[in-house]
């Protein structure tokens, strides 16, 4: 990540104000602007929040069991 000397200074006095290094003064500020976020489970995918959707069109269930599905696709 670049930054700009202002913002190295900027940095360096809020690491030294909290008698931290910087890193840790960095890092402090992303978890308090990051602990209230929605956590994303292992579990989670894309499908889990369509699954309402699965089936709701005509078509091969799968495309990969047949390439004939694929063909001219991407032309």
């Amino acid at each position: 990540m670049k930054l700009t000397p202002e913002q190295k200074e900027k940095i360096k006095l809020l690491a030294r104000r909290r008698g931290v290094s910087q890193k840790q003064a960095i890092m402090d500020l992303i978890e308090q602007q990051t602990e209230n976020l929605p956590r994303i489970a292992p579990e989670d995918s894309f499908l889990k929040g369509i699954e309402h959707l699965s089936g709701a069109v005509n078509g091969p269930s799968d495309l990969a069991a047949n390439p004939d599905y694929m063909d001219g696709f991407g032309q």
